[in-house]
């Protein structure tokens, strides 16, 4: 069995407003999961997408705006999403400081499809 010390796991550099890290994930030696930190800052958004397998998204620290499907709602730290198989999602980022997430999914190669 795997310890994952998360000091030893390194953020990336940031990317179009991101960062992130792979507690979790097929290079730790997971066949069938993946659970990623990432940080999201000011001003950025996503693309609407589905996935075909449930998402977790664990608000840690901060505030962002999620749209699922047709309804849009501000959720804050605190607060899990549950995104299940095949709903249009987007998260949208246009508060005044960085929110972190934690992103969970059963899989160790997660399928995306873009609607936008």
């Amino acid at each position: 069995m795997p310890i994952i010390d998360h000091a030893d796991v390194r953020l990336a550099p940031t990317t179009e407003r991101l960062r992130e890290r792979y507690l979790v994930s097929k290079g730790q030696g997971a066949v069938s999961l993946t659970v990623k930190e990432v940080e999201i800052s000011p001003g950025w958004e996503g693309r609407m997408h589905t996935h075909p397998v449930d998402v977790s998204i664990q608000i840690l620290s901060g505030a962002i705006q999620v749209i699922l499907g047709d309804d849009v709602k501000t959720v804050r730290a605190g607060t899990t999403l549950l995104v299940p198989p095949g709903l249009p999602h987007k998260l949208i980022h246009h508060l005044w400081t960085p929110a972190l997430v934690l992103i969970t999914y059963p899989s160790s190669e997660l399928e995306t499809e873009h609607l936008e």
